[in-house]
This record gives structure tokens, sequence and C-alpha cells, in this order.
């Protein structure tokens, strides 16, 4: 059984172990110390996860960026985290930074990873190897990964959400099988359908958006197929729906870069209430947050998975905790069961004509329009009323035919003024909704597919 593949190349444990043994000894050679950071580009996947394994039995750190990071971007995170080194042409290059003190090895990060500056300024999240192990142990034991499973993974190598991946199949003796193209940033729902098709997959992580793709290409899963992980963003009803009605074994999570990825998980269920129904806390998670019934608030959190801290030049732990808990932007309530319940950001509430909004919410229910296959939700400036909200779709429903469902399904306040139909979402990297191209397309409104209402937020 392969420890690594992609496409029909395959890496044995005992092969994989060889070159991460050659490859310490290389970086120690080049002068690496324990405690050391190295910036490595995400071009060729199967050498960064290599290295990211040397560099754990050095001792050391990475932090993983993507290959068309400009040179002056470099540069900048290079200093913020204090780097000590670069991988270039196949060997280190000398930043010319050095720490200002050594660290305790429990505090030395194994990895950094910059967040998607969802909630502000991009950061770089420290990731120990007990942080990291911590979240393997308990995701594979939620999740059934055992040895002789195979993972598909098509998420980027430079998001939490990728590098997970491999913790997880290193720790359980499972295969850790890579799309190029897909871990290198690119999406392609044709080539996820065909190595779906020709591999034993058994477990298989995605946004929701790559799966609303995925299904256009591929209606039914592959047989073996246990588990689809989805997070990253929230998952709509209806895609939800069609996705369970075809077999397709749904499973919703909960986390972040700051909690080596998820810290909530469990299989997809109908409900009707509102916000988005994730599952239990993992074991050893604290969760502080609204009881049942109660209205939602900010999540704080607290678990053996938790960050060391944001990074900064020194990169000592503590930054953006306090005493141990993180503190989130997400508005959460447990279920009398358990579950952890989510209902957006707080930092995403917009205020339209004096009343509060969640952009989320109207674009989960959007998502059961007819002819809307994938929508997101945008917030525009208005001059008058503050905000104003854009919906922007793929399917094959009308401008004039989805505000007349917005009419009758919406409040008056959470309508769109604005609706643009586009033959697909723009998408990051990581496969969630580009939302600033999105304002973009909606700001220009003057186009065919597009439809913008000019009346006031008090009309009926």
């Amino acid at each position: 059984m392969p420890a690594v593949a992609i496409g029909d190349s395959r890496w044995s444990a005992d092969a994989c172990a060889t070159v991460v043994a050659r490859l310490g000894r290389q970086l120690s050679g080049q002068g690496l110390r324990a405690g050391d950071i190295v910036l490595r580009a995400t071009d060729d996947p199967v050498h960064l996860l290599l290295m990211q394994h040397a560099l754990v039995y050095a001792g050391a750190g990475l932090l993983p960026h993507p290959a068309d990071l400009s040179a002056a971007a470099v540069d900048d995170l290079s200093a913020a985290v204090g780097a000590e080194w670069r991988w270039h042409a196949g060997s280190l290059m000398a930043s010319g930074l050095h720490r200002a003190g050594d660290q305790p090895n429990r505090f030395a990060p194994a990895l950094l990873i910059r967040t998607s500056g969802s909630g502000g300024a991009p950061k770089a999240v420290m990731l120990t190897t007990a942080q990291l192990l911590a979240s393997a142990e308990r995701v594979n034991a939620a999740l059934d990964l055992q040895a002789g499973d195979e993972w598909l993974c098509v998420l980027p190598l430079h998001h939490i959400g990728g590098l997970a991946i491999g913790w997880r199949c290193a720790l359980a003796g499972a295969t850790l099988r890579l799309l190029r193209d897909a871990v290198q940033g690119g999406f392609n729902a044709q080539a996820l359908a065909a190595a779906l098709a020709r591999h034993p997959i058994t477990h298989l992580s995605l946004v929701p958006a790559m799966l609303a793709r995925l299904l256009e290409v591929m209606p039914t899963p592959p047989q073996g197929l246990r588990v689809l992980l989805l997070g990253g963003q929230a998952l709509h009803p209806a895609l939800a729906r069609r996705a369970s009605a075809a077999g397709w074994p749904l499973y919703l999570s909960y986390g972040m870069s700051e909690t080596s990825s998820m810290i909530a998980v469990g299989a997809w269920q109908e409900d009707v209430a509102s916000g988005c129904r994730v599952g239990p806390p993992l074991p050893d998670v604290t969760l502080d947050c609204a009881e049942p019934h109660a209205p939602p608030r900010a999540l704080r959190l607290r678990g053996p998975m938790l960050m060391s801290g944001y990074a900064d030049a020194s990169r000592r732990p503590g930054v953006g905790l306090a005493d141990g808990w993180l503190t989130t932007s997400d508005l959460c309530r447990l279920d009398a069961d358990g579950a952890l319940r989510i209902f957006g950001r707080a930092d995403d509430l917009v205020v339209i004509g004096g009343e509060q909004v969640s952009p989320a919410a109207v674009e989960a229910k959007l998502a059961a329009a007819p002819g809307v296959q994938e929508v997101a939700v945008v917030t525009l400036d208005h001059p008058h009323w503050g905000a104003t909200l854009a919906a922007c779709w793929r399917g094959p429903a009308a401008p004039a035919a989805v505000e007349a469902w917005c009419r009758s399904a919406l409040s008056v306040r959470e309508r769109p003024r604005i609706f643009r139909r586009i033959n697909a979402l723009p998408l990051l990297a990581s496969g969630k909704p580009d939302r600033a191209a999105l304002v973009r397309l909606a700001a220009t409104p003057d186009t065919p597919g597009c439809l913008q209402m000019r009346e006031g937020f008090d009309a009926s």
C-alpha cells in the first residue's frame, strides 16, 4: 500500500522514509538548526510533503506558500515571521534574518500557515507537532480513517485543509493521493471525477463550491467512498439535499487554521432549523457559546489542537490567545444534543436601513430558488441605506424570476437589489467563491444577464 500517490507514481512508506532521511541530512548540512523556519513554494507537492517530515525530525518548521506568490510578497512574508531560510532551486537559501532568542522545543512551530484573512489582514498561525498530531488523531477516529484507506486531496497545500490530510494519512497508515493541478491551486471537476472513478478512494475533502461542480460531471458517488468531508464555508441546504439523495456520504466540519483544521464534525442530516448544524466537538475540545434556544454569540474555544499563537518576527507563543482561549468571529450555538450550529460571522453582518442582515443567511435561502445551481450574495455600499445586497448565481433562472422569488420568500431588508446571472462563480485557490471579484461584477450591472432594482427598501 503506497504512502503517497500522484497520477501513476506511487511511493511506499519505506521509500518516503529514505527520501526524508536524505533530505534531512541535506538540510542540516546547509546550516538548518532546530527552531528555524523554511519558506517553500507548493510547486512540487510530493517534495513539499517529504520536506515537511524532514523538518519535523530536525525540530524545524515549514511555511508553505503559493508558487505564484510574487518575490516582494515572499520577502514580506519572510520578514513578518522571521523565517531564516527559503527553499530555492533545490537548496536552502539564507534569508539573512536571525532569531531574537531560542524557544523551548515544545513551543517551536512545525508548521506556519497563512490565514485567509476573512476576519481582517492575513496572519500566520503557528502549529506545533503535538497540536497537529492531536488534531489528526481525533479526526481519524471521528471519520474512521484506517490503514489501507485512501484519501484524495484536491485542496491547496498552502492551506491547513490540504496539509492536515497528510498528517492524518501518515498517522493512520492510509494512502494520501494527490491531484497535482488541484493542490497547486486549481480545481478541475472532470479531473476529480476521473480520479474518483479510477482509484479506490475512501475519503475526500471539498468545499461546497467544489461539490456543486463535481455533481455536474459525476452525479452519483463511486463505490467505496465512505466520507465526503465538507468545510470552509456554509453548505447550502438545497445542495446538501441533492448530493445526499444521490448517495454521497456527506460530513460537515467546522474549524480553521488556528485549530489545525476541524474541531467539530458530523454526518449531514436533514434540518429545517436556522443556521448550519455541523456536529459534536471532537474529544477534549471545550466550547464556550450560546446554549440551546439562546441567541447565537461569538464562539470561544480551546483544545489540544489549538495554535500556539500568531507569528511575528520573534515567534513567541501566545499572541492572539487569552489564557489559552481563542475568541472567534463566528456566531454559534450548541443544540440540545451537543452539536455545534453555525450562524455566520459577526463581522459579516451588514446594516441595511437600520437593521442587521446576514448575507450568508440570504445566500442559504437563495440556494433553494428554482433554477439556481450555485449562488453567492455580496454586499455593496449604498448612499442612502448604508448597504445593499447583490445576488450572483449560476443556473438557468432568469434575473426577473430570481427577483420575483426573493419578493415572495425574503423579508424586505433581506432582498437583494442587484441580480446577476453568470456562467460560473469565480473561485479562489481554496475553492471558495472569490467575493472581491463578485463585488466588482455586481458593481457594473449594466450588462446582459443583470437586473438592478431601484425602489427603496420600504417597497413591498
